[in-house]
């Protein structure tokens, strides 16, 4: 008689010391801070330290899930700097996060196949492009991984976060206001994380709504998100960054 599995987040809660977990959940916050703050050097280091640390089997697949997170990342720090030379000279950088998140994905999906996140965020990194003007892809949308993580997480915020992130959109098209308010109202609408569960995306989504009602001239929606935003990461840069443009532009 086969053996019966848990959910990935019921065998965390179950089976993990409650230490070991913690310092698992500080690493990774740890690792979101370095992203927000854009410090692609200090994202690396994180990732070593992650990529080190020694989890029990119930975290895993989790361990596996947050190495692709971070590479991702990292991909989008190394693959879209404002300068123009160092674009050029970290572009090769970036591909290389990309294909490297691509691999932990797929080492977290053959522990645990039931992750629907996972199945999205290596839509993401396997269809990235560092360097190209555009965010998302229609090759990420109609790729199998993607329609996998729609079919296994539906109303997961994090699927839909990554399929608003991957849906091209022309310069301020107003669908793209609706597809990040959609995903701003799932996370709304998302009981707490948990110990040993992914948390990221709000604030993200905060942001790349607030930055779809700058791109439409609204700049008291925009500035009102992205305050929100910064309401749940205070050092996320460009929340930072877009606020300042919101509130340097005429009504």
């Amino acid at each position: 008689m086969g053996r019966l599995l848990l959910p990935w987040w019921l065998a965390v809660a179950a089976s993990a010391s409650a230490g070991s977990t913690a310092e698992f959940d500080d690493l990774v916050a740890r690792l979101q801070f370095s992203f927000f703050t854009g410090d692609s050097r200090a994202l690396e280091q994180m990732l070593t330290e992650l990529d080190r640390f020694e989890v029990d089997a119930p975290l895993a697949a989790i361990k596996s899930y947050q190495l692709a997170y971070g590479e991702w990342k990292l991909a989008q720090l190394l693959g879209e700097p404002q300068d123009e030379r160092a674009r050029a000279a970290t572009r090769s950088s970036a591909s290389k996060a990309a294909k490297t998140c691509v691999q932990h994905a797929r080492a977290a999906i053959e522990r645990d196949p039931r992750m629907a996140e996972i199945y999205a965020i290596e839509a993401a990194c396997d269809t990235y492009q560092p360097g190209s003007t555009k965010r998302g892809s229609a090759s990420c949308m109609r790729s199998k991984s993607m329609r996998t993580a729609l079919t296994l997480g539906a109303e997961n915020p994090r699927v839909l976060f990554i399929n608003a992130w991957c849906s091209p959109d022309a310069e301020g098209d107003p669908a793209a206001i609706e597809r990040w308010r959609a995903v701003v109202a799932r996370f709304e609408a998302a009981p707490p994380s948990q110990p040993g569960k992914p948390d990221w995306g709000h604030a993200e989504a905060l942001t790349l709504l607030g930055e779809s009602y700058l791109k439409r001239g609204e700049m008291v929606a925009a500035r009102d998100v992205l305050e929100r935003a910064l309401v749940l990461a205070p050092d996320y840069r460009q929340a930072q960054k877009l606020l300042q443009a919101a509130a340097n532009r005429p009504r």
